[in-house]
């Protein structure tokens, strides 16, 4: 009690001048502005590495999906010797072996399907440069000039890039030299 009775004893604070609360009215309204203007100035720079990070996000995932294309290309043109050297054994191996190993090049070929691996047309088809290779021309008076008449290697495409182009021989029409008969004048 006797701590109340000193409490009580003292006396009251007096109230604050006027001008003095002006003053610290003045004096906040500053800092005020100033706190404003740094919150703005934060804000702003959140807002840029928001956008750079964004940036960033968007980069990292086109650069990882690229390098997933590329992974896959390479795997992919590594098994093509695979699936050449199936082809060769089918094609030596008569029964049931040879029946086994190209079961065994179907299922290969399946799983290289699924993820975008496609076989090149050509055998009858006309001669395109960016997907056959010419290896030999030969003369076929059955077929048109410029078709694909035989495949020596099978080309391939991973999606729209060409892995590799089937090399194949094109038909080129040979003019056959007409023969004269004696007596015929010159032309």
């Amino acid at each position: 009690m006797a701590e109340e009775s000193e409490k009580q004893a003292q006396p009251a604070e007096a109230p604050p001048k006027p001008e003095a609360v002006a003053v610290d009215v003045a004096q906040l309204e500053r800092e005020l502005a100033d706190a404003r203007k740094r919150d703005e100035e934060l804000y702003a720079r959140l807002q840029y590495l928001q956008a750079d990070f964004e940036n960033y996000r968007k980069r990292t995932e086109r650069e990882m999906g690229q390098f997933t294309v590329r992974a896959n290309e390479v795997l992919m043109a590594r098994l093509l010797s695979v699936l050449d050297d199936f082809d060769a054994a089918a094609a030596a191996v008569r029964g049931k072996a040879g029946k086994g190993l190209e079961m065994l090049r179907g299922n290969l070929l399946k799983a290289l399907r699924e993820f975008g691996l496609e076989e090149i047309p050509a055998k009858g088809a006309v001669f395109d440069p960016f997907v056959h290779e010419c290896v030999q021309q030969a003369n076929d008076p059955k077929a048109a000039d410029g078709t694909v008449k035989e495949v020596v290697r099978k080309g391939y495409r991973l999606q729209t890039k060409v892995l590799r182009p089937a090399q194949v021989i094109v038909v080129k029409k040979v003019e056959q030299p007409v023969e004269k008969k004696e007596g015929e004048p010159n032309a």
